[in-house]
């Protein structure tokens, strides 16, 4: 390396900076939930195990990536998580609460009009995002939930 600090990597930059990002989903910030209260990383089930009593709760939990694409002077990743939205909910009246839940997730998810976003740092150059599920309770499982398939678009220098 020559003695060379190593840049920072621009994959953790983007997934750090996608969680800070979700964070800011609170009513303070003209949302209709708190769930940027509540953010982790990881496999949702297994956050669940420990934040049960904490929801909403909000997930990056990684996901698929696309085909990297060549750029001028290294490659774009295509970097995949899957944003999990969790409210506790019974399963008579759940509705209204997950829908609550993905309009402010997709708000603060998706992209204005500038591909770039304010909260994206240096590297990441956009957002796709995806069409959201949701998965109602049921079979034992006393939430619902919403995922939303989300790629950061990331400049990977040679």
């Amino acid at each position: 390396y020559g003695g060379q600090a190593m840049k920072p990597n621009p994959i953790s930059l983007g997934r750090k900076a996608l969680v800070q990002h979700l964070q800011s989903i609170t009513a303070a910030n003209g949302y209709s939930t708190n769930a940027g209260h509540n953010v982790k990383t990881g496999w949702v089930n297994e956050v669940l195990e420990t934040e049960k009593e904490n929801l909403p709760l909000i997930c990056v939990q990684k996901g698929k990536d696309l085909a990297p694409k060549p750029g001028p002077d290294g490659l774009i990743k295509y970097s995949g998580f899957s944003v999990v939205g969790v409210i506790s909910a019974p399963l008579t009246d759940y509705e209204d609460a997950i829908d609550d839940l993905e309009r402010d997730m997709l708000l603060a998810l998706s992209p204005t009009s500038s591909a770039r976003q304010r909260w994206m740092p240096v590297g990441i150059t956009g957002i796709t995002v995806g069409a959201p599920e949701q998965y109602p309770p049921g079979q034992g499982e006393p939430t619902a939930r919403v995922l939303i398939p989300v790629h950061l678009h990331t400049i990977i220098e040679r």
